[in-house]
C-alpha cells in the first residue's frame, strides 16, 4: 500500500517537473522576445491592453515567472531526496496562485479583457497546484476564492478613466463643441496628408468636442480656433496606439459609456464626422469600429486603408503613402 502511494507521489512529482520546465521555457522566451522589441507570445488583443494599464513593463513580469517556475523544478528534486521540502514547495505553488489570482482579478474587473498568454501561465500555475494532491487542491481554491473575493469588494480607478487620463497628457490642442458628453480623439502626424485633410474638413460648423493627439512634434497647425494645451506627450500617443495593436493614421477614438470604438482612415474619419459632429449633413455609419475592452480577434481591425500612412513612416504626398497590411 506504502508503495503504490509512493509511486503515484513519484509520478506526480516527475510530472510537476516536466510542467515547470514548460513554464520556464514559455516564460524565457517570452522575455527573450520583449528584450529584442519583437512581439511577445500573444494569441489576442489582450496582452497589449493590459501592458498599457500596468505600470511594470511585461518583461518584469515574465522574469519574476522564469524564476518561480524554476524554483518550483528545482524545489521538486530537491525534495525527491528529503520529503518533507515538499512543503516549501506547496507553500510557493500556493504563492503563485495566489498571484494569479490577483492578475485574473485585475483583467477581469479591471481591465475587462483577458490575455491569452496570461491565461496559459495560469492554466500552468493551476495545474502544477492539481498534480499536488487532493488536501491541496482544496487549500488551492480556497486561496484563489479568496483573493477573487477580496480584490472584487475593492474600488479602484476604472481602467476606461485611467486610458482617457492618460490620452488627455497627449493632447496637443482642444476643439470644443455643442456635444461634450462622448470624448473625442484624433491621432494624426504632421506629414499625414490624410490627416491632413481630416482637419481640414473641420473648419466647417462642428459640434463636437475633439482632442488632437499628435505622433509627432507640431510646429503648424491649420485650425486657429483650437485652445492649445500648455504639453503635450506624442510618446504617450504612440504607445497608446501600439496598445491598439494599430500602425496607422490617421486614428479616431471615441469613448462614452458604453465603450471605446476605433475609426481608421481619412475617409471613414469623415463620414464619422459629417454624420455626428455636423448637424446638416449625414453620413452612412461606418462599421469600422471595435470595443477596446471586449475579446477581439485581430481581423475585426479593418486593414490598410488607401487614405491611412503608417506611424513610422512620412506620407505628405499622397501618391506616395505606402501599402499597409
Amino acid at each position: 500500500m506504502n508503495f503504490n502511494k509512493t509511486q503515484k507521489m513519484t509520478k506526480a512529482m516527475n510530472s510537476s517537473r516536466l510542467v515547470a520546465l514548460a513554464g520556464s521555457i514559455l516564460t524565457l522566451v517570452q522575455i527573450l522576445l520583449l528584450v529584442s522589441e519583437n512581439d511577445g507570445i500573444c494569441f489576442n488583443d489582450g496582452c497589449e491592453v493590459i501592458d498599457s494599464l500596468t505600470t511594470v513593463p511585461p518583461v518584469f513580469f515574465n522574469i519574476g515567472g522564469f524564476f518561480f517556475f524554476q524554483a518550483v523544478f528545482w524545489g521538486i528534486w530537491l525534495a525527491k531526496q528529503r520529503r518533507e521540502r515538499m512543503q516549501y514547495v506547496n507553500m510557493l505553488l500556493l504563492a503563485g496562485l495566489a498571484a494569479e489570482g490577483v492578475l485574473v482579478s485585475f483583467q477581469y474587473f479591471i481591465a475587462q479583457i483577458f490575455c491569452s498568454y496570461c491565461l496559459i501561465i495560469l492554466a500552468l500555475v493551476v495545474l502544477l497546484n492539481v498534480l499536488g494532491g487532493l488536501r491541496h487542491i482544496l487549500t488551492g481554491v480556497a486561496v484563489f476564492t479568496a483573493v477573487i473575493i477580496g480584490f472584487s469588494s475593492l474600488q479602484f480607478t476604472e481602467a476606461k478613466s485611467t486610458f482617457m487620463d492618460r490620452l488627455d497628457t497627449g493632447s496637443f490642442a482642444v476643439l470644443a463643441g455643442q456635444n461634450s458628453e462622448q470624448k473625442r480623439y484624433l491621432f494624426f502626424s504632421s506629414t499625414c496628408k490624410h490627416c491632413e485633410n481630416v482637419i481640414e474638413s473641420l473648419r466647417e460648423e462642428n459640434n463636437c468636442t475633439i482632442r488632437f493627439n499628435p505622433i509627432d512634434e507640431i510646429t503648424d497647425f491649420p485650425l486657429q480656433k483650437v485652445q492649445k494645451t500648455a504639453s503635450y506627450s506624442t510618446e504617450v500617443n504612440r504607445k497608446s496606439l501600439k496598445s491598439m495593436g494599430i500602425n496607422q493614421i490617421p486614428v479616431f477614438l471615441t469613448v462614452d459609456q458604453s465603450g471605446f470604438q476605433v475609426i481608421k482612415g481619412g475617409g471613414h474619419i469623415k463620414s464619422y464626422l459629417q454624420k455626428n459632429c455636423v448637424p446638416q449633413e449625414a453620413a452612412p455609419a461606418t462599421d469600422s469600429s471595435i470595443d477596446l475592452f471586449s475579446p477581439t480577434d485581430s481581423d475585426l481591425l479593418l486593414p490598410g486603408l488607401d487614405d491611412s500612412c503608417l506611424t513610422d513612416t512620412d506620407c505628405e504626398d499622397p501618391d506616395l503613402v505606402p501599402a499597409t497590411k
